[in-house]
Order: C-alpha cells, then sequence, then structure tokens
C-alpha cells in the first residue's frame, strides 16, 4: 500500500460553538481575559522527533530496549516490556502525508521533525540514498503544504557504528557528526528553513552519564564531561558547515531550560542551590556556543523550587500532569527574561504535557501563550512557538504510557484522533492572538 493510500482523515469531535473553546469540567486559563495579538509572520506549528514517531530502525535506542539491563529492570519492577518498546512507534515514516496533512489543519505555518542519524548513515562507509530521498519528499511535502521546515539533526539517538566507537565520549565523533551534517546539506539543505544540530544536549549527559536511564546507561562523571565538551564541538562544526553553504541559515540547538528558584529567598543555602542548577543545567552550555547561535531553541516544562534538604526539591504542586510533573506557566517568563540576557531571537521549541484525558491541555496551551505574550510586551524577541506534541508517540524512557499528542494515535491502528485541546490551538493559530474571556 502506498504513503498515497494511507491517507485518512483524522477523526474529529462533534463540532462545537466556534467562539467559545471547550475546556475539561473544572479547568479554566488561569490568566486575566482579553485579547492578545501576536506579531506578524509568528511561527505556529507543533514537534515531533524523527525516533519517536517513525520508529522501524536499529540504533542505540532501540538496541538499549531489548537489553538484558533494561529488560532486567522493567521485570522488578512489574512492567510490560512491550511498553516500553518503540517497534514501528506511530508509523509517521509512511504516513508522514497524512500528518502534514494534519499540522496545515491546525492553522499551522511552521513544523518541526527529525532526521535519524542511524537511517541515513547505518554504516560508517554507507549512506542511505533512499532515506536521503524520503526526507527530501517529507520536507517538499512540508512546503507544499504552506509550512516553513523547521529540522533537527540530532535528538538523542545514534548509530550502532559509533556506538562501537564510543559515542558521544569518542574524541572523533564531533568529525564524524560534521561528515554526517555536511551530507544533510548537500542534499536536503535547499528545503530547510530552520536547523537545529542539537536536541537538549544536557539531557544527554544527564540521562546517559550520569543518572543511567537513557543510552549507554552508565554512570560515569568523567565521560559526562567529555561527552559535554564533544557535544561543544559537534554544534560549532556543524553551525560552520551549513552557514559554508548557506551564509544566510538560521541555526541553533534547542536547550531545555529549568526555571529554578529558592524555596525561601532568605535561605542563603537554597539561593547558592538553585544559581548552581541554573548554571549547569541551562546556562553553561549556552554561553559556550553563544557565537554560533542564530537563535535559540527553547524547551520549557518544568519549575523546580529548590530547597536545603534532600531530595532538594519541592513544588507546590498545585496542578500536575499525567507524570506528576508540575504545570507552572508562569515560569516560562521567567526563563524568556534570563533567554533575552543573549541578545538572540527565541523559539518555543516545546512545550507540552502529559495528558491522555486532554483535562489540561486547552488551558495550558492557553496560560503558556499568554506569559509568552507578557514577554513579548517586555521586549523579548520571541519569533515562534511550536507545541509538544502533534502526536502521541514514544515517550523515551517512559515508553507509551505519556501522551502528548493534540492528536491521540492508536498502537494497534496507527488511527490519528483529534483530542478538543486541538480546536483551541488551531483556532489560536488561524487568528493569530489569544482571546480569552
Amino acid at each position: 500500500m502506498s504513503s498515497e493510500d494511507k491517507i485518512v482523515e483524522a477523526e474529529t469531535p462533534q463540532e462545537e460553538n466556534e467562539s467559545t473553546p471547550v475546556f475539561a469540567s473544572g479547568d479554566q486559563p488561569s490568566v486575566p481575559a482579553g485579547t492578545y495579538e501576536f506579531p506578524e509572520n509568528f511561527l505556529w506549528g507543533t514537534s515531533t522527533s524523527a525516533y519517536q514517531v517513525e520508529g522501524g530502525i536499529k540504533n542505540d535506542w532501540s538496541e538499549w530496549e531489548i537489553s538484558e539491563k533494561r529488560l532486567a529492570w522493567l521485570d522488578k519492577h512489574g512492567y510490560e516490556k512491550e511498553d516500553f518498546i518503540c517497534g514501528q512507534a506511530v508509523d509517521h515514516y509512511n504516513r508522514y502525508k497524512e500528518d502534514i496533512v494534519l499540522a496545515k489543519g491546525l492553522h499551522n505555518n511552521s513544523i518541526r521533525i527529525g532526521l535519524e542519524w542511524a537511517r541515513i548513515q547505518p554504516e560508517k562507509e554507507t549512506w542511505n540514498v533512499n532515506a536521503l530521498n524520503h526526507y527530501r519528499e517529507v520536507l517538499k511535502e512540508a512546503k507544499r503544504n504552506g509550512l516553513q521546515t523547521i529540522v533537527t539533526l540530532w535528538h538523542w539517538t545514534n548509530p550502532l557504528w559509533l556506538v562501537g566507537e564510543g559515542g558521544w565520549s569518542n574524541k572523533k565523533v564531533a568529525d564524524y557528526y560534521a561528515e554526517y551534517v555536511d551530507v544533510v546539506i548537500r542534499e536536503l539543505g535547499g528545503e530547510v528553513d530552520y536547523w537545529i544540530t542539537l536536541n537538549e544536549p544536557l539531557m544527554h549527559v544527564f540521562g546517559g552519564y550520569l543518572r543511567a536511564y537513557m543510552p549507554p546507561a552508565t554512570m560515569n562523571l568523567f565521560k559526562a564531561e567529555k561527552v559535554f565538551r564533544n557535544l561543544v564541538r559537534a554544534h560549532k562544526k556543524a553551525y560552520k558547515k551549513i552557514h559554508k553553504h548557506f551564509p544566510s541559515a538560521k541555526v541553533s540547538i534547542t536547550q531545555i531550560v529549568n526555571y529554578f528558584e529558592p524555596a525561601h529567598s532568605w535561605n542563603p543555602f537554597e539561593q547558592l542551590l538553585a544559581k548552581g542548577m541554573h548554571y549547569y543545567w541551562n546556562h553553561r552550555f549556552l554561553a559556550r556556543t553563544k557565537k554560533y547561535l542564530d537563535y535559540i531553541g527553547l524547551d520549557y516544562y518544568f519549575h523546580d523550587r529548590m530547597v536545603w534538604y534532600p531530595p532538594f526539591r519541592k513544588n507546590k504542586n498545585a496542578k500536575v500532569n499525567d507524570k506528576g510533573w508540575e504545570i507552572y506557566p508562569e515560569g516560562i517568563l521567567e526563563v524568556l527574561r534570563y533567554l533575552k540576557g543573549f541578545k538572540k531571537p527565541i523559539i518555543v521549541m516545546e512545550n507540552g504535557l502529559a495528558d491522555a484525558s486532554d483535562k489540561y491541555r486547552a488551558s495550558f496551551i492557553i496560560d503558556h501563550l499568554y506569559y509568552i505574550h507578557k514577554a513579548i510586551e517586555e521586549g523579548i524577541d520571541v519569533r515562534g512557538y511550536c507545541h509538544w506534541s502533534l502526536l502521541d508517540n514514544f515517550e523515551w524512557a517512559y515508553g507509551w504510557d505519556p501522551q502528548f499528542g493534540l492528536y491521540h494515535v492508536d498502537r494497534k491502528t496507527f488511527k490519528r484522533t483529534e483530542r478538543p485541546s486541538a480546536d483551541v490551538y488551531r483556532r489560536i493559530c488561524e487568528g493569530n492572538r489569544l482571546e480569552i474571556k
């Protein structure tokens, strides 16, 4: 069956009163009523990553999912291994045309997608022409639907040949990565509007080498520092290569930035702890790469209220998502105020929540966009917002349980079904404004 044969219109809920967004019982936006206009040409979009939606590929993540260590941990905690294996993901590789139509139907004018390094370069000396042709068609399809393309070159997954040489701790990795980027530039560069070289590099350092809940799942402080430095070098090399081919290109990373604050302003230890966490988690990588960023790609999910006693974080958690993460929209304003200091345009590349019942997603979007608008009013140069995510997808170490999508995806049939919050986001994008009553 061809990909064209698989395109079907996503199931949508019954039409509601078009003038009033419908919220889950007891949930309403927490911000003031009013109409908030966004700047002309503001980017509206959604984000996905290659492995989480494509599946069907062997890389370090797919092998780690079925490793003895991982399976033993799942068994020990009573989890079903099938719930933590990506497999075919949500079959986006075959259904990309359908999904691009869904994005267009949200009145988006941009879309963030990822490329899979292991698919493009399955062996050290082998380049997969079919994969490159496929991604070219994906990008062209996005353009045909009026969507600017935001392309992530690396979103944590790595080819197995690279793993065999030590992965990101190998001193040659930045050169290997630069070679991969060079091929992508030559083959696909004309279809890319915004480049993201690395997605949340600190997550790979922290999860892979300090907490061991992501591949390579080892705890090694020395290697963690090597990986950090190699990721910095890799971004700089990629930045230079992209600009060599496309001097006016817009190139960045996505940086996950948490809002850290002391639980008690009078407590010097909590102040020091918050400042230290902010430096190592938020600031250090940006400071090393700021001369090689044309804009800043921001991912915002977390507020961290630091306390002086273990486990050193205690949020009030007045409202939480399905993973127990605090929903704290005002934190994105504080984060944007910090990023203003880099004097770069900012695009929010990820912001979303696990919410299978769609209880909070509509108010979550409105509340965060209100604070983004407030930042713009303060003179902070925010150019766009991409919601995470267009689709439910494979959520890494959390498996299939968290559901972040504006569209629910049935894991067996891959049927896409619109959640009510999608219509709330659609109206915002269509009008380029928030209307809160």
